[in-house]
């Protein structure tokens, strides 16, 4: 374990897991509770040498913090030490799709979806909390081999929309194989630019490469703006999905989809009845954080089914019966009471006239 201290903070440090530009990935143990956790320290010069690696760096650890969501990384702890920052954040058993596409090849075309379905709604909840992830790539994308799901990490370069810039105009962050055009030039970004990234993503998927490749990253910028995707070459992928891919991919923003909700649907269209409900909601600390009130109508329709369903025994066909039963026998007491108080009026004048009579 060189030049890294046995622990950091109450972290017992076992295995480093993965470096980057900015910071180095460890395995580690949290004592305390007795789980694993994954440790990213910041590599390179000392605190206070580099200014923007290290805002750069607290902003990931701002930004994780406000998001709680099934799709994301959690972030559980932050810190400083031997003037070093540090996250502790969850640790995600698996590997990156990066390596699963590696190793493995070009994914089937239902679990690309799969994953495209599960990160956009990690991309819709994060832009919903003002914050555009930059650098959404596979490398970034974990897949947990417990539960299969796609979590979305490393928010190392993302950008609060209402915070100040970490760098300069005209400097362009981010990794060249995933950047979008506009992104490449160093022009304003807005959620656009992430799903661009993202259907680079998808393209990798499907043919088990980014579609721009070249040793030097200006030759790669150039064809993110210039050049046109190579075609995938397997004739069993849906027509639609590949329509989609083109969508994503648009060179000028305005013809991509406008929004990470707006692609999620188009994903939902593709037929595969076999799969979850795609507009699956953030795992959320209280409802008020729900970023629209159609989420919360979705919620409450949800709910109100599920105690319906539960009333009737999962009956489907008693839907429309089961509320107007009441009604029916309301008005059948009505009537019963209404016949009875004839009936008895009745007898009392019958009793009546014959007893005077």
């Amino acid at each position: 374990m060189p030049n890294s201290p046995a622990h950091i903070g109450r972290y017992l440090l076992e295995e480093e897991i993965g470096r980057g530009g900015a910071g180095t990935v460890w395995r580690a143990r949290d004592p305390l509770l007795q789980r694993e956790v994954a440790i990213k320290l910041l590599s390179g010069p000392m605190l206070g040498e580099n200014r923007d690696d290290t805002q750069r760096f607290l902003a990931e650890a701002r930004a994780i913090a406000r998001l709680v969501h099934q799709n994301i990384v959690v972030l559980y702890d932050y810190g400083t030490e031997d003037r070093r920052h540090w996250l502790a954040m969850q640790y995600v058993k698996g590997r990156s799709l990066a390596k699963a596409v590696s190793k493995d090849g070009p994914l089937s075309a239902a679990r690309t979806v799969e994953i495209a379905r599960q990160i956009l709604r990690a991309i819709r909840y994060s832009h919903g909390q003002h914050l555009l992830h930059r650098d959404v790539k596979s490398s970034n994308i974990l897949l947990d081999e417990e539960t299969g799901m796609a979590l979305l990490g490393d928010f190392g370069i993302a950008l609060l929309q209402d915070s100040e810039r970490l760098t300069t105009e005209g400097v362009a962050l981010g990794t060249p194989e995933y950047m979008s055009p506009e992104q490449c030039q160093g022009m304003p970004l807005d959620e656009r630019s992430d799903l661009y990234s993202l259907g680079v993503v998808l393209y990798e998927c499907l043919s088990g490469k980014p579609p721009f490749l070249a040793e030097a990253p200006l030759a790669i910028a150039y064809k993110h703006v210039h050049e046109q995707p190579p075609p995938i070459q397997r004739s069993e992928l849906p027509p639609a999905l590949m329509a989609i891919l083109r969508k994503a991919l648009a060179k000028k923003k305005e013809d991509r989809y406008s929004s990470a909700e707006a692609m999620l649907e188009a994903l939902d269209q593709l037929g595969d009845r076999n799969r979850s409900p795609s507009s699956g909601l953030p795992v959320l600390p209280a409802e008020t954080n729900l970023r629209s009130g159609r989420e919360r109508r979705l919620i409450d329709r949800r709910r109100g089914s599920r105690r319906q369903d539960s009333r009737r025994g999962g009956d489907p066909g008693s839907e429309h019966d089961a509320p107007s039963s009441i009604p029916h026998k309301q008005l059948l007491w009505i009537a019963v009471g209404v016949l009875g108080l004839v009936a008895a009026t009745f007898l009392m004048v019958a009793w009546f006239v014959l007893f005077k009579a």
